[in-house]
C-alpha cells in the first residue's frame, strides 16, 4: 500500500504534466468562430413553407378520414389467427373452452377514408373480414353503422357503404393518382395506429412496385414509405402534399411495428378494384395467360435489349388470349399501349387496370427486333368466397394441408414450368402429412389415383376419407419434380 507521501507525488507530477500539456492561455488554439451562425431569412422561410404543405395537406384530406372498428366472433377470430385445423393453444392449455355462440366477440379496428358523397366508404380487406359488425366513426365524431359492400382478398381493398342522415353532407377524399409519383416525393399517412384517431405522419416515398415476399397475389406492387405506418393505419390514406388519396396503407414489415418500412396499395390500382365491386359487385381481373420475370443484366445480353428493363414471358399458358395473340416465351415485354413497361410488377398492374374484353397492343422484343403484338384480354375464373374457404378447411382438416388454385404468379415464384391446376398453400404443423413431407409450394396432381385440377376437387375427394385410411398423393416438387407421399390419417 502507497504511503500518504507517495500519493501527493503522483498528484503533483500529474498537474504539471497537464499544465505542460495544456501550456500558457496565450496560446491555446481556439476556434475562429465559436459563435452559432445565425439562421437565414431563406432557410427559415423554406422551414415554414414546408410546415405549411403539410398543414393545408393534412387539413384537406382528414375529413374524410374515418375509424373503422369491427366486431367478428370469437371463433372467426380464432380462424384468423391459426391455419384450420391447427390445435387451439387455449384448449391445449386449459382444455375446452365455451360452447360456440357463447364465447365473446373480439373487437379490432382499422381506419379508412370516405370515397363518394354516397357514403361508400374504402378500407382493407384484412380489416373487414369475417366481421359481424361494423363501425365507422368520422374525424368530427359521427358515427355510423357500415355494411360491407365488397371485399377482395387478392388486391385487400374492400368497400363499406354508411348511410347519412337526412340533411347531412359527407366530406369524400379527393383522389391523386399513384403512377406519377416520384421517390423521394413527399407523402402522409393518416389513420388511427394503435386507435389514436386521426394521427398524420409525414415520409418520402421510398420506392415504387415493391412485391413483398410470402404474400400469394399478382397484385402485388406497393408504394414503400418511410411515413410512420403502425397496426390501426390499415385502411387509411396514403395523400401527396395536395392532400389527395395517392395509396391506401396496408401493410409494414420487420416487426409488430413501425420500423421504417410502410406499404400503400396505389391508388390508381385500388380505384379499379372499388369501381368493380360497385358495378359488379365483384372484381373482374383480366387475363393474359403468362407469367413473368424482371428483366436483368444476363437477360439484356442474351435478348439483345438496349436498356435493362421490361418483362421477360417465362410461360405462357395454352389456349390463352397471349398463346391466341402470338406471344412466345422469351418474348420481352417493353410497352403496353406505348407506356414503357420497366418490370414484371409494372407490367401487371398496367394490366390489372384494365377490364376482360379489353383489346391491348404490346410492344415486344424478339430475337432482338421489335414487334407490335395485339392481344384480347381474358378474365381470371373466380370462385365463390364462402366456397374457397369450405376447401380449404375441408382439405386441411381431412388431409393436413390447405391447397388453391394456380396461378402465373405462384408458379413462377415456386419455379414450376405449368401454371394450371392446384397447389399445397398451407401444411398442417405436425400433421401426418407434414410428418410425411408434403410442402408448400408443392403442385398436386392426383389424390388416391383422382386427378385434382380444382380446390372443389381436393374438397370433394377429402370428404369421402376417414381417420386410419391411407393418403396416396401424386405431387411436383420444385427440388425434386413429380413424386410421390403416401401417409395414413390420423
Amino acid at each position: 500500500m502507497r504511503s500518504s507521501a507517495d500519493l501527493h507525488r503522483v498528484l503533483a507530477t500529474l498537474v504539471i504534466l497537464l499544465l505542460a500539456a495544456c501550456g500558457p492561455a496565450e496560446t491555446r488554439q481556439t476556434h475562429p468562430d465559436s459563435t452559432p451562425p445565425a439562421v437565414s431569412a431563406a432557410d427559415t422561410e423554406a422551414a415554414y413553407s414546408l410546415s405549411s404543405a403539410f398543414r393545408t395537406a393534412a387539413q384537406r384530406a382528414l375529413p374524410a378520414v374515418v375509424y373503422v372498428q369491427v366486431e367478428r366472433s370469437a371463433e372467426a377470430a380464432r380462424r384468423g389467427q391459426r391455419p384450420p385445423g391447427t390445435p387451439d393453444p387455449f384448449e391445449f392449455f386449459f382444455g375446452p373452452q365455451a360452447p360456440p355462440g357463447q364465447l365473446p366477440p373480439q373487437v379490432g379496428s382499422g381506419s379508412g377514408f370516405i370515397f363518394d358523397a354516397e357514403g361508400h366508404v374504402v378500407t382493407n380487406h384484412h380489416v373487414v373480414a369475417d366481421a359481424s359488425w361494423v363501425l365507422v366513426r368520422l374525424v368530427d365524431g359521427r358515427e355510423y353503422r357500415a355494411e360491407v359492400v365488397g371485399s377482395d382478398e387478392a388486391s385487400d381493398v374492400a368497400v363499406l357503404r354508411i348511410q347519412p342522415r337526412e340533411g347531412e353532407t359527407l366530406p369524400a377524399a379527393e383522389l391523386g393518382s399513384s403512377d406519377p409519383l416520384q421517390v423521394g416525393d413527399w407523402v402522409l399517412a393518416l389513420g388511427s395506429p394503435f386507435e389514436l384517431e386521426a394521427t398524420v405522419t409525414a415520409g418520402i416515398l421510398s420506392a415504387k412496385r415493391r412485391q413483398l415476399t410470402g404474400r400469394q397475389t399478382a397484385l402485388e406492387a406497393f408504394l414503400q414509405t418511410d411515413a410512420a405506418i403502425n397496426p390501426g393505419n390499415s385502411g387509411g390514406p396514403l395523400v401527396d402534399l395536395s392532400g389527395r388519396v395517392v395509396g391506401i396503407n396496408t401493410a409494414i414489415v420487420g416487426g409488430p411495428a413501425f420500423v421504417g418500412y410502410g406499404f400503400a396499395i396505389p391508388i390508381d390500382l385500388a380505384r379499379k378494384v372499388v369501381s368493380d365491386i360497385l358495378q359488379f359487385g365483384e372484381v373482374r381481373r383480366p387475363q393474359l395467360g403468362i407469367s413473368v420475370r424482371t428483366v436483368n443484366a444476363v437477360d439484356a445480353e442474351a435478348f439483345g435489349l438496349a436498356e435493362i428493363r421490361g418483362a421477360n414471358v417465362a410461360t405462357v399458358v395454352p389456349d390463352s388470349p397471349a398463346e391466341k395473340a402470338g406471344l412466345q416465351i422469351g418474348d420481352v415485354i417493353v410497352a403496353v399501349e406505348g407506356e414503357a413497361i420497366d418490370d414484371a410488377a409494372d407490367l401487371t398492374t398496367t394490366l390489372a387496370e384494365r377490364q376482360p374484353g379489353d383489346r391491348v397492343t404490346l410492344s415486344v422484343i424478339r430475337a432482338g427486333n421489335r414487334q407490335e403484338i395485339e392481344a384480347e384480354l381474358g378474365r381470371f375464373a373466380t370462385e365463390e368466397p364462402e366456397r374457397q374457404r369450405r376447401a380449404a378447411q375441408a382439405s386441411a382438416e381431412k388431409l393436413g394441408f390447405q391447397v388453391q388454385g394456380l396461378t402465373a404468379a405462384i408458379a413462377e415464384r415456386f419455379g414450376h414450368e405449368r401454371s394450371d391446376g392446384v397447389i399445397i398453400s398451407e401444411v398442417v404443423p405436425f400433421s401426418a402429412a407434414a410428418n410425411a413431407g408434403v410442402r408448400p409450394g408443392q403442385i398436386l396432381l392426383r389424390v388416391n389415383g383422382q386427378e385434382v385440377g380444382t380446390p372443389a376437387d381436393v374438397e370433394r375427394i377429402a370428404q369421402g376419407l376417414g381417420a386410419g385410411e391411407v393418403v396416396s398423393l401424386r405431387l411436383i416438387a420444385p427440388e425434386l419434380g413429380e413424386t410421390f407421399v403416401n401417409y395414413r390419417l390420423r
